[in-house]
């Protein structure tokens, strides 16, 4: 694959500056989309990449992703146009140290510029291999005699879903698809979590189907009673198909209505409506997602076909949903009414085994979030795992809880081990792909964990705790402000503003802004005012920002045995790290590490402890988070 820069040299001659701020910001978006696609960028061609794949399936669907994420970006407003042109050609290559060379680079090199601005051009090789094989439709372009090659070569562009002959979505093609949130047709205001769960249900339904991409919860919830158009939030959620409906409950009937849609025609492409039992729920959606497998030419899976009944409760269904709701908003006083609903749920049904993959993941953030010590959450979290796949093995949620509870146990292996089962069960459960990239990037495997977060991102790519780690690895990488644009973005979408302001504080500070720093600060200490989560952090950008009186004051509040609440010793670590105490600050990390205390990914990632990497102590306290250097 050869890229290319539309008009960047005459971009440069006239504002040299900004030619460069654009390339970069180029480079920055498009090479995670690379790595995710297992791309291989064997060199830079100043405003372009030379990029080798092992098939030529990955390496189309690679430059559809990135002519997707360049049009989102470039639609939003007061923004600089990004336009590439990609050329694909397959073929044999001469390996030579780190470069490629041979005819199949060269005709690539010749393909790409016959891309049209924001277009896709291929080779007839590469149209033999993926025909039928991605969801866009491929048009034949009239013959071409390429420069320097004597025998004309059928060419075709990949037409892209906003150009003006997009494609249609049509019976036989199978895709990315969101499940909008289901109207709640019924008097009852209560129902509305019932309506909700058949949402959450139907995309889990979905995923299970090989070849479609289902958006997660998190992602299809903002547009909950929006009036956007179905074309806007398929642009806006990078997906060709929308299911939508509504569902009404009146005694002990229910009716559910559905309609498959176009998101680029907002044509109908099937519909029904289902008058049944209550008890009949969980059937309806099987019968829903097996029209839409047949109204898209899936094969529905056998053990799909056979699914069994999670529940016949239907007060226990409500309440798990209603408790997913709450476990997404990560609050302390949410997580608490969540873990209740949980609870509520299995003691209505003890053999629902959501409900106890729910109560997990409770206990996982009480304990991620500092609102309990190890001992009180993340044995809870593990028994409740495992009792949730005793019940149902073949549940994806179940892995990941269990992946999740085995990470905080420094259980790399095993928790590895979960979180694949996870995936391999349901592909588009985005927490299960976040929490991987954590545990790979924690043990250093970076292009793994790239990987399992691009991932995540396409899952899940409206959600705020995704994009936050998006930031962090841009920050990671030295990409301080592709870090703020990510983070304030996560803001503007509702994503727990006390972490995404510390991360801006932290990165602030880092980078010799002190007065954007402090603001950023005061916007935490306000938004963290009545939780303890707040101490972790808090000393230290004191510390750091000349705020020192406060540190220290902030310390002995710390250190005060009189009315304390649960202080996690790393709160103390990192204050001492602000005040520049190396040897307390490794003291209280061990005790930390010994309480099970630390986040791994933290220490092993922190751009803040780049100057203490070479300490012994530093390679002392990884060996005690199991992790080797």
């Amino acid at each position: 694959m050869f890229t290319d820069v539309v008009g960047y040299t005459a971009e440069a001659q006239t504002n040299e500056s900004r030619a460069l701020k654009l390339l970069q910001e180029q480079e920055d978006l498009i090479r995670p989309v690379f790595t995710a696609h297992e791309g291989r960028v064997v060199k830079s061609t100043g405003d372009g990449f030379l990029v080798e794949f092992g098939s030529a399936l990955r390496a189309v669907q690679c430059a559809i992703d990135i002519q997707h994420h360049l049009h989102e970006r470039n639609s939003q407003p007061e923004v600089g146009p990004i336009q590439l042109r990609i050329g694909i050609h397959l073929g044999d290559v001469e390996q030579r140290g780190d470069d490629i060379f041979g005819d199949s680079v060269n005709l690539a090199a010749r393909i790409e510029p016959l891309a049209e601005p924001g277009g896709i051009c291929i080779s007839e090789p590469v149209f033999g291999q993926v025909r039928n094989k991605v969801p866009n439709k491929i048009e034949k372009l009239e013959p071409t005699v390429l420069k320097n090659v004597t025998i004309p070569l059928d060419l075709f562009r990949v037409v892209l879903p906003w150009t003006s002959e997009g494609p249609t979505a049509t019976r036989s093609l199978v895709t990315r698809l969101a499940v909008l949130p289901f109207t709640n047709m019924s008097p009852e205001p209560t129902d509305e979590f019932f309506a909700d769960g058949l949402t959450e249900d139907m995309i889990s339904e979905l995923s299970k189907l090989p070849g479609l991409r289902v958006i997660a919860r998190t992602s299809v919830m903002r547009f909950k009673g929006d009036r956007k158009g179905i074309s806007d939030i398929g642009k806006e959620l990078n997906v060709g198909i929308i299911l939508e409906g509504s569902v009404r409950k009146s005694g002990s009937r229910i009716r559910i209505t559905a309609q498959l849609v176009d998101a680029g025609t907002e044509e109908h492409l099937w519909s029904e409506r289902y008058d049944r039992e209550l008890t009949d729920i969980f059937v309806v959606q099987g019968d829903i997602s097996k029209s839409i497998a047949e109204a898209l030419n899936v094969q529905l899976l056998q053990s799909h076909r056979e699914r069994s009944q999670p529940t016949r409760s239907l007060n226990a269904y409500s309440l798990y949903h209603r408790g997913r709701s709450l476990w997404n908003e990560r609050g302390p006083s949410a997580l608490r009414e969540a873990l209740r609903c949980f609870e509520g749920a299995r003691d209505e049904d003890p053999m629902y085994a959501q409900a106890y993959s729910g109560i997990a993941d409770c206990f996982a953030l009480f304990f991620d979030r500092n609102l309990l010590p190890w001992a009180q959450t993340i044995p809870k979290a593990k028994a409740a795992a495992r009792e949730a796949l005793l019940l149902n093995d073949a549940l994806a949620d179940g892995h990941a809880s269990l992946g999740l509870a085995l990470y905080w146990e420094y259980d790399w292996q095993e928790a590895d081990r979960e979180l694949l089962k996870a995936i391999e069960r349901n592909p588009s459960y985005a927490p299960a792909h976040q929490w991987r990239f954590q545990l790979l990037r924690s043990l250093g495997r970076e292009e793994e964990a790239a990987r399992e977060l691009a991932r995540a991102e396409e899952a899940d790519p409206l959600s705020p705790v995704i994009l936050r780690y998006s930031g962090y690895l841009s920050w990671i990488a030295g990409r301080a402000d592709d870090a703020k644009r990510k983070w304030e973005r996560a803001v503007g979408l509702g994503g727990e503003p006390e972490w995404i302001a510390v991360d801006l504080a932290r990165l602030y500070a880092s980078t010799g802004q002190p007065e954007e720093a402090v603001r950023w600060l005061r916007r935490y200490e306000s938004a963290m005012s009545d939780n303890p989560l707040r101490a972790v952090w808090l000393g230290y950008l004191y510390a750091t920002l000349n705020l020192r009186p406060e540190a220290v004051r902030h310390l002995e509040r710390l250190l005060s045995p009189a009315g304390q609440a649960f202080v996690p010793p790393t709160a103390v670590a990192w204050t001492y790290a602000g005040l520049d105490d190396r040897d307390r600050f490794f003291e209280w990390m061990v005790k930390s590490a010994d309480q099970k205390s630390i986040d791994p990914f933290e220490i092993v990632s922190q751009p803040l402890l780049s100057k203490w990497r070479d300490d012994p102590r530093y390679s002392d306290l990884l060996r005690r988070l199991n992790v080797r250097t």
